[in-house]
């Protein structure tokens, strides 16, 4: 006599099979915990990527040579061929 062959599991649409496969291995307090780790891990990751870039930035704008001796990029006249090369600000109207 052949042994019964079994369905493959089908949701019936009730129970268990509603229940997401980490909710159910870790509970809701382990999937709150998970999701609230990546996201941490995330927004890490994006700090540390940010400060490289900032680094790297750093590091570029120190090789350039400035334009006069004692200046910084910051302190310097930005009167480049730009539609606002040379404005200056007035505090009166004209």
């Amino acid at each position: 006599m052949k042994a019964p062959v079994k369905a493959p599991m089908e949701a019936c649409g009730c129970g268990e099979d509603q229940i997401p496969w980490m909710l159910a291995k870790f509970g809701l307090f382990g999937t709150a915990g998970l999701v609230l780790a990546v996201l941490v891990i995330m927004i890490l990751a994006g700090w540390m990527l940010g400060t490289v870039v900032w680094l790297i930035r750093r590091r570029a704008e120190g090789t350039r040579a400035p334009d006069t001796p004692g200046t910084t990029a910051s302190s310097r006249d930005d009167s480049g061929p730009g539609e606002l090369g040379g404005f200056t600000w007035r505090d009166e109207d004209p």
